[in-house]
């Protein structure tokens, strides 16, 4: 008679991760997040407050492997009180075993028009989510994938009262801008704007102007601050010509965010009349 032996494995399984949001890990500390600016050079914006402008390093801190939820809405407050504050546009899950450490880019945009674009050596702390208009718009943004200027006019339409106009024109997909136009006066109940429609649209581009002069004053001095073309025509002032008559040193800082069409634009100083350009900037 023949005996038949059966060998019995062990039946192996991975554990599957527990799912939580990036923001209850925090709080149950379990993961330690550190949040930074991204280069522009390697944002495909090439921008360093939309686009993939975040960089969140997580390390996972519990027991047990996790898969965070990184969820569209978060705003995370910079350190440094200058500098613009970011509002996350897309979600975003990340699985990590125990001690075990990644760094991803994630989409964002800046919560603050009038403060200075963050660089990657920036830090920030994840603050709350928005459960408002602004979340309920970034989580357009993330259907409908759009994560750029067009994406960051009408996030400003919220945090800094941008006019509504400035959503027009800035994507060749205009049913893209009227996804947004439609969604943002809907929320603020708020007439639609007009749209032109000439023979040719031009679209318009950020243009960005941020810095400081260091000025050593020996004498009485006049400086201003303009965007202009190459034969000095003033498209916009961006500080007007301030008189110094106190000796030593001053400094002057600036920032200003514009749209404009393509083309080459020059950011000069005026000083006691004569014209020096700061940058060219083509767009």
């Amino acid at each position: 008679m023949k005996i038949l032996w059966l060998t019995l494995l062990p039946l192996v399984s991975e554990a599957t991760p527990n799912r939580v949001t990036l923001l209850d890990a925090l709080k149950n500390n379990h993961v330690k997040l550190i949040a930074t600016g991204n280069n522009p050079t390697a944002n495909p914006t090439r921008s360093s407050h939309t686009g993939k402008c975040l960089k969140l390093q997580l390390t996972n801190t519990s027991t047990k492997p996790l898969e965070y939820h990184i969820e569209n809405g978060y705003h995370l407050q910079s350190f440094v009180e200058r500098l613009q504050d970011l509002v996350t546009t897309e979600n975003r899950y990340v699985t990590l075993m125990p001690n075990q450490s990644q760094t991803i880019v994630v989409n964002a945009l800046c919560a603050e028009k009038n403060n200075g674009s963050p660089q990657e050596t920036d830090t920030f702390a994840l603050a709350y989510k928005h459960t408002n208009s602004i979340f309920k718009l970034t989580n357009l943004l993330d259907q409908i994938k759009s994560y750029d200027n067009t994406a960051q006019q009408a996030l400003w339409c919220f945090t800094d009262n941008n006019p509504i106009q400035n959503i027009l024109d800035t994507n060749t997909d205009t049913l893209l801008e009227n996804k947004l136009i439609e969604f943002v006066a809907h929320e603020k109940s708020i007439p639609k704007p007009t749209r032109r429609y000439d023979a040719i649209r031009q679209i318009l581009y950020p243009l960005e102007i941020e810095g400081q002069y260091t000025h050593l004053n020996e004498h009485t001095t006049t400086i201003g601050f303009y965007l202009t073309d190459s034969a000095n025509h003033i498209y916009r002032t961006i500080q007007e010509d301030d008189t110094e008559t106190r000796r030593g040193t001053v400094k002057y800082s600036y920032l200003y965010r514009g749209q404009f069409p393509s083309g080459t634009y020059y950011f000069k100083m005026k000083k006691n009349g004569e014209w020096k350009t700061m940058k060219e900037i083509r767009l």
